[in-house]
Parts: structure tokens; sequence; C-alpha cells
């Protein structure tokens, strides 16, 4: 016990800002996304939203594949367009979130609220426990997280069809 607190120091606790300045991407022969950051490379990065609602573009922490902490990019718009491309396809892979088009059916029972949907072309049931708990708003729309952790999502409830609508608006308030 007394090892950890020895380690752990100011320099230890010191975040790294990264930019394009000293920081860039490549995709590995592997498919995967690795890093020159200060003229060090890392074969594989992981990248990991601070606040993935809010400021998605904003604030990502990228780690090697020990989880230990390289930096974090506090805004990826000061990164070229290809750069750009790179990180946000690597965080569309992490935080997938399938969009529903329609809500065919919402049936609750003993709190749980069973969801028949479409995303898409694609028919999917899914659960979400205690409702109020687990919808996030953000902007015109939300997300709703089923009772395994996936997160579904809205992006502008005014858009989706009138019956779709109707079939949630009872459960929303």
């Amino acid at each position: 016990m007394t090892d950890a607190i020895q380690t752990i120091s100011p320099e230890t606790l010191k975040t790294e800002y990264l930019s394009a300045e000293n920081c860039e991407f490549f995709a590995s022969a592997h498919g995967f996304l690795g890093s020159k950051i200060k003229g060090k490379e890392y074969k594989r990065v992981i990248l990991t939203r601070a606040l993935p609602l809010t400021e998605p573009d904003k604030y990502i922490c990228i780690t090697d594949v020990e989880k230990t902490e390289l930096g974090i990019i506090e805004d990826t718009s000061v990164f070229s367009p290809e750069q750009k491309k790179l990180i946000d396809d690597e965080l569309s892979r992490r935080y997938f979130c399938p969009v529903i088009t329609e809500i065919k059916s919402i049936k609750e029972k003993f709190g749980n609220f069973y969801f028949d949907v479409m995303i898409g072309d694609f028919k999917k049931n899914f659960t979400v426990k205690n409702l109020n708990k687990n919808i996030r708003y953000h902007g015109e729309g939300f997300d709703l997280i089923d009772v395994d952790g996936n997160r579904y999502r809205i992006p502008d409830f005014k858009a989706i069809s009138p019956k779709s609508r109707r079939n949630l608006e009872p459960y929303l308030y």
C-alpha cells in the first residue's frame, strides 16, 4: 500500500494537453488507430470521450493499451480534416449508437418498458428499466439506455412520425 502512495506525485497527476502540433494519428497495418505523440510512436491507442453527450468533440482522452493516459485533446477541430476523420472514425466505432427511425410499440410491465422499434430497415426489441432514469435529453432529441447499457438515439423527437411520437409521449412526462 505504501508503494502506491509513494508513486503518486504532482507530476503523476499532471494532465498533458495535446494538439495537432504535438500529436499525429495513423491507421496501423492491422486496422488499429496509432499515434505519434511528442515524437514517440504508439502502435495502438484508445480514445475516450470525457463528456460524450454534451461535448463529443472535446476533451478526448488518449491512452495506450495498458490504459496509461498519454494526454487529452481539448478540441478535435484543431486537427486537419484527414486527422479529424481518423479520430471521428475511431470514436464512432467505440460509441456506436443506433438511431431509432420508428417506434412500433411500447409495452410496460412491472416497471420495465419493452420497446419494439425500427433502426432504418432493421427491427429491434429492447427493454428499458425505470424509463425516467434511463433517458438522456440532448437538444431536440434524447437517448434511451436499455437494461444492458446499450444506447439508442432519437436525434430529433419532432422529426419522427406522428404515430411514433404518440407511442412515446405518454412515457416522457
